[in-house]
């Protein structure tokens, strides 16, 4: 058994690493239970229903350019979901993160005369998963592929992959997921190119079909450089 330290924790959120700016998070998944039960049964039954995400993040206040403020506060006007992934340990390739389409619900500022201005949000999304870094968050000028993460066990169910670009410096990088059953022999996976980087963004993908158990990184770079950070979540059904 191996626990962590939440001192560990990061927050990219869209185009911004906000890990500075936090230092609490609750993230909680949930399933709509709906009832089957008839007259004459002895107990309840059940089929399932919707699931459901939420996160609950909070810290501290800091309204300087591409601070939390703003990017919350920004985060309102959008009517595109922005990808968050939260980690427990870091970004280094391997580490476990919940990965998040997000669409903020609220945004709140809290000020005390005997405390630093805090600040907490709520988010919920329409994908969401349990996922693994494959590439930590790293400035990156020259190709390569990365060394495959192992997720265990293939799926043939597709998944997501989140990627967060923070700094960027006349880039042109392309940034492709493959995978393998034996971390041998290697395949593009389908649907599981990104759009090119060419400055700061983010971007989540749904790769398609069977993914195997070991999942890598191809970048190819044609240009400049790039901070940027990938996960990958596998859908189980």
């Amino acid at each position: 058994m191996a626990f962590i330290a939440g001192k560990n924790s990061g927050v990219l959120f869209g185009a911004f690493d906000l890990t500075s700016y936090f230092n609490n998070f609750s993230f909680s998944r949930d399933m709509n239970a709906i009832s089957t039960t008839m007259f004459g049964d002895d107990n309840e039954s059940y089929i399932e229903g919707i699931s459901t995400a939420n996160l609950d993040i909070s810290g501290l206040f800091d309204g300087s350019t591409d601070a939390v403020d703003e990017e919350l506060t920004n985060a309102f006007s959008t009517t595109t979901a922005t990808p968050l992934t939260v980690f427990q340990n870091g970004t280094t390739a391997g580490e476990p993160c919940v990965v998040l389409n997000s669409k903020i619900q609220n945004y709140t500022i809290d000020s005390n005369v005997s405390d630093a201005v805090g600040v907490s949000s709520t988010f919920t999304g329409d994908n969401f998963g349990r996922g693994l870094s494959i590439y930590a968050l790293t400035d990156t000028s020259a190709t390569a592929t990365t060394t495959a993460v192992d997720f265990g066990s293939s799926t043939t169910f597709g998944g997501q992959a989140f990627l967060h670009c923070t700094a960027d410096s006349s880039a042109n990088i392309a940034v492709k997921l493959q995978s393998s059953a034996d971390n041998s022999s290697f395949a593009d996976v389908t649907a599981g190119s990104f759009t090119a980087i060419t400055g700061t963004t983010s971007e989540r993908i749904a790769p398609t079909g069977t993914i195997n158990r070991y999942v890598r990184l191809v970048i190819t770079v044609t240009g400049g450089s790039a901070t940027f950070q990938v996960s990958f979540s596998p859908n189980k059904k």
